[in-house]
């Protein structure tokens, strides 16, 4: 395996333990004594009779004192197996206590990420978990990889792991889990993150338990990525038996195949450590899987024997208020971020327990670019919001600007808040006259913002935004809400050249987390082969000339960024990046953000890892368990 100082540790050959460390060691320490033993005094003296009588008495006492210490030892070291077993025993059992704002619109990991990951993070298994805070990866389904060389990955799949149904998890299924996501991309336009596979030709069962990932380009994320739930493996047997028809799909060489979707996860499907038993419109629950595979030893958030906690109920509650009654009456072990406003609500209360994170909130306003294909119509609208309002009237506890790239990221996000400051700066005079300039295709006459209905503080901040750009622009601006599901749906509808929206309002910038990963953190937002395309008509395909080459120069800048391996030279190419975006007021921009961030977990909840809770992790760590189970 090579290594890379600069960049992400790879994943070593397994160190001794300790305990085998120990174990050996004492094996040694006895066959030097044994040595020593032999090499005494060699001369013939014969000073008396009584010396050999004294020496075997001293010799029998030693022996005896040496047999009690021994005694001693292993009845201690059998209690302390015991308390260790005990102590375990009593982490194991109950119910965690989640919610969700709506029902899922599908379960198939290749597919959605919106209200549907308590149930795959519960029954499918992926590669690995990754803990940005740490640096780590800890080994799920494979027990490592292998950068052998700048395009070929190389995995070794766990031994002994089978799916739900009793078929083996071997490489063809994991192979096949991987190379379906670009076709499913392909057909249906899905949620999930394509910047993580669109470098790779081919993903490859090299023998039953390797799989080789062959690459077009280097990627120095790779590894990162991985880590998503996107890479779930799913069963190829119960995907071509029992799921539903998507669509054909064409490969490069023009051979076709057909691809099918798992959206209820059919029995069988993963090979997680729960399975699910309900899934209806009061909400979700995963039991645990008696059969579930070892993880021996059990890396960072694993535990060998399987998960602690019995079972996951997950309730629908749409209003987030009646979410907060229900975590403040002890009945929820999650809440949500909390508004700093909100904090005195909290306080004094038992089972309570407030963790401030760092302030990584996310909220956008992006745009339509079959619309405002013209770089002075976006300019316009940057230039429109007055930030600093914004600040104090939705952060009165403190808030800031916020760059393309994620604050969490402080080695590749350099831009600060006064640079930051000369591209959000509100002059309502040259947005006016940046409007009138700009070329429409399609005339907009009115400005409708889109969101989501399912956070009171979104609908606040939207109502805040469409005031500010009727104000300052003197065009008509509308507001629409909708259930998430029906949002997400209408954003990514991309059967038309423009939205039936003009601007689309996500995240409310109260909290949110990082991989580690600039992609994910936020340019998957503004790439146009990420929510470019997916979302905003910012892509390379465009029929709006001006956006089509824009996003041909994004792509390459992004390109060469994710193939740079030196962490300060990436730097330098992110930092360009973001500029662009800035200058060109491309696609997206992020709205101020909280400068503090708070999470509301049950105070019964206990090694659930807080600090990467927010970091594509939460749920996947299998070692949290219930304090009164």
């Amino acid at each position: 395996m090579r290594e890379n100082e600069n960049y992400w540790k790879r994943l070593r050959s397994r160190p001794l333990s300790r305990r085998s460390f120990l174990v050996g060691s004492g094996v040694a320490a006895a066959g030097s004594a044994a040595i020593l033993a032999g090499c005494g005094d060699d001369d013939d003296d014969d000073d008396g009779a009584a010396a050999p009588a004294a020496t075997a008495a001293a010799t029998q006492a030693a022996a005896a004192d040496e047999a009690d210490e021994a005694a001693a030892a292993e009845a201690a070291a059998a209690a302390e197996a015991a308390a260790a077993a005990e102590a375990e025993d009593a982490k194991r059992g109950g119910t965690l206590r989640l919610w969700k704002g709506g029902e899922d619109a599908g379960l198939d990991p290749g597919i959605y990420h919106i209200n549907n990951t308590e149930v795959i993070y519960s029954t499918m298994t992926q590669p690995y978990t990754y803990q940005p805070t740490k640096n780590v990866f800890a080994m799920d389904g494979m027990v490592g990889y292998e950068q052998v060389d700048p395009t070929t990955l190389v995995w070794s799949i766990r031994p002994g792991m089978k799916f739900h149904n009793g078929d083996p998890v071997n490489s063809e299924a994991v192979a096949f889990s991987f190379g379906r996501l670009t076709k499913l991309y392909d057909l249906i336009n899905p949620h999930t993150t394509r910047t993580g596979f669109v470098f790779v030709d081919d993903f490859e069962a090299t023998d039953d338990l390797t799989v080789t990932e062959h690459w077009n380009r280097p990627n120095a994320d790779a590894p990162v990525y991985r880590a998503r739930h996107y890479y779930s493996f799913v069963n190829p047997r119960i995907v071509e038996e029992q799921g539903s028809l998507e669509g054909e799909w064409t490969a490069p060489d023009g051979s076709t195949e057909n691809v099918n979707s798992v959206q209820t996860l059919p029995e069988g499907v993963g090979s997680g450590p729960y399975k699910i038993v309900r899934r209806d419109a009061t909400g979700t629950r995963t039991e645990r899987w008696p059969d579930y595979h070892k993880h021996t030893p059990a890396d960072d958030g694993f535990v060998e024997d399987g998960p602690y906690i019995d079972a996951w109920e997950t309730r629908i509650i749409p209003d987030r208020g009646s979410v907060k009654a229900a975590f403040l009456a002890g009945d929820l072990d999650v809440y949500a971020a909390i508004d700093p406003l909100e904090l005195p609500e909290f306080e004094g209360v038992d089972h309570v327990n407030v963790v401030e994170l760092p302030a990584g909130g996310a909220a956008f306003l992006g745009m339509d670019g079959g619309k405002f294909h013209d770089k002075r119509a976006r300019q316009a609208l940057q230039k429109s919001l007055d930030y600093d309002r914004i600040i104090q009237t939705i952060w009165t506890a403190g808030g800031k600007l916020a760059a393309p790239i994620s604050d969490l990221i402080a080695a590749y996000q350099k831009l600060s808040q006064e640079e930051l400051a000369t591209w959000y700066r509100w002059d309502p005079q040259e947005a006016r006259a940046l409007w009138a300039a700009a070329d429409f295709v399609v005339p907009v006459e009115t400005i409708k913002l889109f969101g989501g209905v399912e956070d009171p503080l979104l609908s606040n901040q939207v109502q805040l935004y469409a005031g500010m750009i009727e104000e300052a622009l003197g065009v008509e601006t509308v507001t629409e809400f909708v259930d998430s599901n029906t949002w997400a749906a209408r954003a990514t509808d991309i059967s038309t050249d423009v939205k039936d929206w003009e601007l689309l309002a996500y995240g409310t910038g109260t909290a949110g987390g990082t991989t580690g990963v600039p992609n994910d953190s936020h340019l998957i937002n503004f790439d146009p082969r990420g929510y470019g395309l997916n979302a905003f008509n910012h892509w390379a395909g465009s029929p709006r000339p001006e956006v089509a080459a824009d996003s041909e120069v994004l792509i390459g800048m992004l390109n060469a960024q994710e193939a740079e391996t030196d962490p300060e030279a990436r730097a330098e190419l992110l930092t360009e990046v973001q500029r662009w975006i800035l200058d060109n007021h491309y696609c997206n921009w992020r709205m101020p953000i909280s400068a503090v961030s708070y999470f509301g977990f049950n105070s019964r909840l206990q090694d659930f890892a807080p600090d990467n809770w927010l970091n594509f992790y939460s749920l996947r760590r299998e070692s949290m368990w219930l304090e009164d189970a």
